[in-house]
């Protein structure tokens, strides 16, 4: 998630870096604006958000923002959420909790003239399907299914104990994310060729499964179309990204359901 958050604190270059035609462009600096990027999960585990400043620069990554007040509420207790000063930006609740369904959170954030709200509830989420591996020449490809009801799925591999794969790879992990929406999209059904991730042997594969709410999804749906799938043969026309922020901040706060399996190629 914290890499979809960067592309929507970069959305105002869209309209230089999604054309295919060279064009000459004349890039006006835009008001700079907060991102916030926040899901909070039935793990019990200490959460995490992240907060980002826009840019107007091409090649420019987001700048975290330091020094915001962070608290989480739910009517019963309030959580501060601390910086974590190696990474500015990334914020850590002071203590482990987990979402409950039925539960509606606060999240407050203040952070230079920003003070807003953001509410989330959480949703179920059906279990994860039989992994579908396919194979490709000498390695390997995972398949994904749409399953029932809205959902995001995060899939990191980790082939550290393949050590020639990590030097032809350049890196021993890699990460990708699928999504399943309740609609039908000419956009995402013609959407432009994703980068395939191929793994060799010896490659441990974590799927993280997340719930979405009918909104949650639609912010998502939104982001889509205007970054992975941009450039196929159904673009729209761009457009803000909603926010369930409610004072000038932008991103989403979500509550989510995640289940969650571990998986060893041999």
């Amino acid at each position: 998630m914290k890499k979809i958050i960067q592309y929507l604190a970069a959305l105002s270059l869209l309209p230089v870096i999604s054309c295919e035609e060279l064009t000459n462009w004349d890039i006006q600096s835009n008001e700079s604006y907060v991102v916030a990027d926040c899901i909070i999960t039935n793990e019990l585990k200490k959460q995490e958000l992240w907060l980002y400043k826009s840019i107007n620069t091409m090649g420019e990554m987001p700048q975290g923002i330091s020094g915001a007040s962070i608290m989480l509420g739910d009517g019963t207790q309030a959580i501060v959420f601390n910086e974590d000063l190696s990474e500015p930006g990334h914020y850590v609740s002071d203590i482990p909790f987990m979402a409950s369904a039925g539960q509606e959170y606060r999240l407050t954030i203040a952070t230079g003239s920003y003070n807003d709200t953001a509410y989330a509830s959480v949703t179920g989420v059906s279990p994860l399907d039989a992994m579908d591996i396919m194979a490709s020449d000498t390695l390997l490809r995972y398949i994904y299914h749409d399953t029932p009801g809205a959902s995001m799925t995060e899939i990191l591999y980790d082939w550290s104990d393949n050590p020639a794969y990590c030097a032809v790879y350049g890196s021993c992990l890699a990460t990708e994310a699928f999504y399943t929406l309740n609609n039908i999209d000419p956009s995402k059904e013609f959407a432009p060729a994703r980068i395939e991730i191929f793994f060799p042997n010896q490659t441990q594969i974590i799927r993280r499964k997340y719930s979405l709410t009918d909104d949650h999804q639609r912010f998502i749906r939104s982001l889509l179309l205007e970054t992975d799938w941009r450039g196929g043969l159904f673009d729209t026309e761009q457009g803000n990204i909603p926010t369930n922020f409610r004072h000038g901040i932008r991103g989403w706060f979500a509550a989510c359901s995640v289940v969650s399996d571990t998986t060893y190629v041999e």
